[in-house]
């Protein structure tokens, strides 16, 4: 797979600009669901684009491996998720979910990042192995792939390893440089609608938004 810089450059630009501009407007779910889907849009396209070439992404539906780590959002990442749970998701199912966002923030609370890390901890939004919010989802879990189901099998089963060679995870480099630009061209565009673009872990700061 071959992306050009100028490519990435585009792209992150185009990226900073939209974002930018759309918060300048406001903040609202609408404008931050926009977004999320927008972000989604063009890392799913890339990583199409590559399967087309031919390069062997193992991501599938189902697998839910990378599920269980330790994931942060953007501020407007987490209102995204939670204007989907509430208007998006079964009430049932946005009730169950919205109890294991406040529980996992609890447990999270008592550990370091390093014991979270390591903790296989499920994402509240992991449903029969399916993200229950995939529209909107972080734009760290869209950009996540590998080139390998039993590497990514592997760190799940043995995380006290991950780091290691044995417990790395192949991925395609340029796709990689491509996703992040993104994503750092989106946090540049948040300051520059003069909002907070800290990141923190996506339990807590839900909870933030459900107790706030």
């Amino acid at each position: 797979m071959r992306v050009s810089r100028e490519r990435i450059n585009a792209a992150a630009t185009a990226t900073f600009r939209h974002t930018a501009d759309e918060l300048a407007q406001g903040c609202g779910s609408t404008a931050c669901t926009a977004l999320c889907r927008r972000q989604n849009g063009m890392i799913e396209a890339e990583i199409e684009a590559a399967e087309r070439a031919g390069e062997a992404v193992a991501c599938k539906a189902g697998c839910s491996f990378c599920c269980h780590q330790r994931v942060s959002v953007l501020p407007h990442e987490a209102l995204a998720l939670l204007a989907h749970l509430r208007t998006k998701s079964p009430p049932l199912e946005a009730a169950t979910i919205e109890h294991r966002i406040l529980e996992n923030a609890r447990r999270i609370d008592g550990m370091t990042v390093a014991e979270h890390s390591t903790a296989n901890l499920p994402c509240a939004f992991l449903v029969d192995h399916r993200c229950a919010a995939y529209e909107v989802r972080p734009s760290i879990c869209a950009s996540f792939h590998s080139m390998s189901r039993e590497r990514c099998e592997y760190s799940f089963n043995h995380p006290l390893s991950m780091g290691t060679p044995k417990n790395s995870r192949p991925v395609l480099l340029e796709l990689q440089a491509y996703t992040d630009a993104l994503i750092e061209a989106t946090q540049a565009g948040i300051e520059a609608a003069g909002l907070a673009s800290g990141k923190a872990e996506l339990h807590q700061a839900m909870r933030a938004l459900i107790e706030g």
